[in-house]
């Protein structure tokens, strides 16, 4: 019983601890982005299922990609770059996939 009690404080600790890990990046990626610096991202390492809790919405695009996606589009296949949604929309279409921003 104390070894399941130990488990379960182990899981919740490192959910949380990784909940906030993972609202740290976005505030830095967020503070970089209204600076008006690109980032370059390997969605792989940086799933999300969501990216409407952003004050900053935030889309991906790939190199010599015409549409830009949500983080979790199966069509991001590689290294793509995080950009403000509003600057996407300026120079790339909304894949018919995923509808991100919608």
């Amino acid at each position: 019983m104390l070894r399941l009690i130990i488990a379960a404080a182990a899981t919740a600790a490192l959910t949380a601890f990784t909940w906030h890990k993972r609202r740290l990046i976005r505030a830095m990626a967020e503070e970089l982005l209204e600076k008006g610096i690109e980032l370059t991202v390997n969605n792989r390492f940086w799933p999300s299922k969501s990216d409407t809790d952003l004050d900053v919405p935030i889309v991906y695009v790939t190199d010599g990609g015409s549409k830009y996606h949500r983080s979790d589009c199966r069509f991001l296949n590689g290294n793509a770059r995080a950009i403000a949604v509003d600057k996407a929309e300026e120079e790339y279409a909304p894949c018919g996939t995923c509808w991100p921003a919608a």
